[in-house]
């Protein structure tokens, strides 16, 4: 859009005077005295051609400058069409889609109310019936070639499910995902699990090595008997905002639980995350 546009269209909406305007326009140019040039004869333009009249001081649209921004504003539609099919055609493949039927939408709405635009459209539209028969055709064919992928990898999933697979499930640290841990003990048949922390975590270690209950491994490697399950909760929960700010591991036979943060990444064979 033109500056003279823009004033054009900012007068439209409201009476604005020159300071207004200028300061509108000033962040677009290197200095002030470059902004006003541009504006006076932006202004002087609008007067001349009866887009604009000025009175007591401030700038207000004539019924002329009315009709020629409406015009502009509907001819936009049609710019951002042909704009966007000229694209389409260069690229050759949809990823300007969504915008294309989108302003072809509002285009096609907005001329049940206008005739005008319907009338305009006609004879200023830079693309034709054929354009957008072609883009459907690429989208059927694009259709029919992901319905083949979809059916493909739909096999593909079923035989890396079938042949058990790693998986993994990602819930959020908390009690459903805690007694998660708690059923794959049941689960493997086993009295206890194992923590690993990255060795730099100080501070989320020396929390569980004062945990007289919790047995130590290593420097940074636990032992946490699964009766004991609910200890090791109470200490998560009260010491969060430790917690939210490390990662660690938790070992479960096969299983790895990787905690997160807020979170908790359940990794191991499908046909066990899949229960999860």
């Amino acid at each position: 859009m033109t500056l003279s546009d823009s004033i054009l269209l900012q007068i439209s909406q409201k009476k604005t005077s020159y300071n207004d305007l200028l300061t509108r326009i000033l962040p677009n140019y290197s200095s002030k005295s470059s902004a006003k040039a541009a504006l006076s004869r932006s202004l002087k333009n609008l007067i001349a051609f009866e887009n604009i009249k000025k009175e007591d001081g401030v700038y207000e649209i004539t019924s002329k400058g009315a009709q020629n921004i409406k015009s502009k504003l509907k001819n936009k539609i049609l710019i951002n069409i042909n704009d966007l099919i000229t694209k389409n055609k260069k690229t050759k493949d949809l990823r300007y889609l969504d915008d294309i039927i989108k302003n072809l939408q509002i285009f096609i709405e907005r001329s049940k109310h206008d005739a005008m635009l319907l009338r305009i459209g006609k004879t200023s539209s830079g693309f034709f019936v054929s354009d957008l028969k072609d883009i459907l055709l690429n989208l059927n064919n694009t259709i029919k070639h992901y319905s083949y992928l979809n059916k493909v990898l739909e096999k593909q999933i079923l035989i890396f499910q079938e042949e058990n697979f790693e998986d993994q499930k990602i819930l959020n640290l908390d009690n459903k995902s805690i007694s998660k841990l708690k059923d794959l003990g049941e689960f493997y048949n086993l009295d206890e699990f194992i923590i690993e922390f990255n060795k730099d975590d100080l501070e989320i270690i020396n929390i569980f090595k004062n945990n007289f209950k919790f047995k130590t491994k290593s420097e940074n490697i636990f032992l946490v008997n699964f009766s004991e399950i609910d200890d090791f909760k109470k200490i998560l929960y009260e010491n969060l905002e430790v917690i939210i700010n490390v990662n660690f591991k938790i070992f479960v036979n096969e299983i790895i639980i990787k905690v997160m943060g807020t979170k908790m990444c359940f990794i191991g064979p499908h046909n066990i995350i899949v229960d999860i």
